[in-house]
């Protein structure tokens, strides 16, 4: 004997709720934003998790003063004049990132993205030779709210995972994608943002 897997009326039993699952109750959910800060920030019963880094924050309302710089007497045409649209290596407002910024200190984690067995198909034939495709991901707390445009800078630490004073920048990530993750009636629990590392 058998039933059908969709009863016209549903299956009506004193065991089973006619929803398979329990109503949820406030006070046995899972706070992810507070899990998120314990993992990052640690407690008095957890160690901390995270590690420090520089997010650099690009103000991209205007350009720096010295993108495209017209040349002035001698070295009118010493400049690009728009030919290239890049900034200035060594401008002392921007520093040759072409948009006015500021850092940040933050706590996060990160892991590598590749396919799923194991480095296979990793990298990718371009017009230059071989490149390796594969994108780091970080965990923000909620409240960081990091752009597309942002900076990732990895710094030095030290024996207790402390910043080194002052900071000495190793690696160098454009974030490529930064999305919410959010959860009940949309609240933002952290971010993620993906992002590729900068070949100097």
């Amino acid at each position: 004997m058998s039933i059908t897997l969709w009863p016209k009326g549903g299956i009506v039993s004193s065991k089973l709720p006619p929803y398979p699952f329990s109503m949820t109750r406030p006070k046995t959910e899972i706070d992810l934003r507070e899990e998120m800060q314990i993992m990052l920030e640690g407690n008095q019963y957890w160690p901390r998790r995270g590690h420090w880094i520089v997010l650099r924050r690009m103000d991209q309302r205007q350009r720096c003063y010295c993108w495209n710089e017209q040349g002035v007497g001698e070295d009118q045409y010493s400049n690009d004049k728009r030919k290239y649209d890049e900034p200035k290596l060594r401008c002392p407002a921007c520093h040759g990132e072409g948009w006015i910024y500021k850092d940040e200190l933050h706590l996060v984690r990160r892991r590598l993205v590749s396919p799923e067995i194991g480095l296979a198909a990793s990298e990718a034939e371009s017009q230059i030779g071989w490149m390796n495709i594969n994108y780091i991901v970080f965990y923000f707390q909620y409240y960081v709210n990091p752009k597309k445009e942002d900076i990732i800078l990895e710094i030095k630490l030290d024996s207790a995972g402390d910043p080194v004073r002052p900071f000495e920048y190793q690696e160098r990530y454009n974030i490529a994608v930064a999305e919410p993750f959010r959860d009940q009636i949309g609240r933002i629990e952290y971010w993620r943002a993906a992002a590729k590392l900068e070949v100097v």
